[in-house]
């Protein structure tokens, strides 16, 4: 892409119309240049090629203008391609990137915080994210109400090793499971408190789980989630990884285990989970790891298509009865189909 005399990237105009907005604003010079008629719908086959020019494009640009030193923080929209961040980690112009786990519009909440915190209370000292989990949580009395007003049948366990050993079984069974604990993700990642889980040991778990549930498209790949301390015997990944803000590589050995969510070649959107960010998904993974011997689960965030991230109990069950999710585990209650 061109750069004019002060360095920004220079857009050719002619591909775009204004007037035509609803068509993507797209120009008759766009469709020529595809070997389309004017306004064609673009063809299936087409559209990885061109999203996969535009990627390159967006990478090229983004170098260019952050330029090199010791460390870059990235925020605003782009900062969730995670492709993006991806390549300004392994580009050798900066030791260390991070990116604001939530970059989007959102997120500015974080940045005025801390601008108050710093420079109108004149705090030195300063605030690390200790986890994205920042929202509401609900309690037993809260959902055992919501589930009862619905007349749903349901089972409560009462410890965590009951928790975590059903949801090992349902997920060794190739279900679909919802799970719901603590308090909700802020931001657009779903972190292991809002989320769908399927065994990578079941293609046909992972395969329904977006084409039947998610109903998207079969390029948009789940993550891997998998426990901080053992990520690297699986995957090549960068920091970022901690809040499913980057992607990374598969290790030699693994691209069958992992066949159905690798977006191309070996690269793969991964999660990697700390004990001390999300105690209960950590003990999760590492309980499916000890039956199965792979302490990786598929995970996406817990939404039907077009809804936003479930929040309270009623969020969890109305798209728990409007999908094909097998079982939810909301706090300690169990439901199935």
């Amino acid at each position: 892409m061109p750069f004019d005399r002060e360095g920004w990237p220079r857009i050719d105009r002619s591909f775009f119309d204004a007037g035509r907005l609803t068509a993507g604003g797209f120009s008759a010079k766009f469709y020529s240049r595809l070997g389309l008629d004017d306004g064609a719908p673009i063809p299936g086959e087409m559209r990885p090629s061109i999203a996969a020019g535009i990627q390159r494009a967006t990478e090229d640009v983004v170098a260019a203008l952050a330029g090199s030193g010791t460390n870059l923080c990235f925020a605003g929209g782009l900062g969730l391609n995670a492709l993006l961040i991806a390549s300004l980690e392994r580009s050798a112009n900066f030791e260390r990137v991070f990116v604001q786990p939530a970059a989007g519009n959102a997120g500015t909440a974080i940045g005025a915080v801390l601008y108050a915190w710093h420079t109108a209370l004149g705090n030195q000292e300063r605030v690390l994210i200790p986890n994205m989990s920042l929202g509401p949580a609900f309690g037993a009395a809260e959902v055992k109400q919501v589930l009862e007003n619905c007349k749903l049948s349901f089972r409560y366990l009462l410890t965590t090793g009951e928790l975590i050993g059903n949801a090992v079984r349902l997920l060794g069974e190739g279900k679909i499971v919802a799970w719901m604990q603590d308090r909700m993700e802020f931001g657009p990642r779903a972190l292991g408190n809002r989320s769908l889980l399927a065994s990578p040991l079941d293609p046909y778990s992972a395969e329904n789980l977006n084409a039947f549930i998610k109903h998207r498209e079969a390029f948009r790949k789940f993550a891997a989630s998998v426990p901080a301390e053992v990520a690297a015997e699986y995957f090549d990944v960068g920091p970022n990884a901690r809040f499913l803000a980057t992607a990374g590589r598969v290790r030699p050995g693994h691209g069958k285990t992992f066949g159905s969510a690798i977006l191309g070649a070996d690269t793969i959107r991964v999660h990697a989970v700390a004990r001390e960010d999300n105690p209960l998904y950590w003990q999760l993974l590492h309980a499916a790891g000890a039956a199965t011997g792979l302490p990786v689960l598929y995970n996406t965030s817990f939404n039907l298509f077009g809804d936003p991230l479930v929040c309270t109990p009623r969020d969890a069950v109305r798209s728990f009865y409007s999908s094909g999710i097998d079982a939810m585990f909301t706090g300690n209650f169990l439901l199935e189909k």
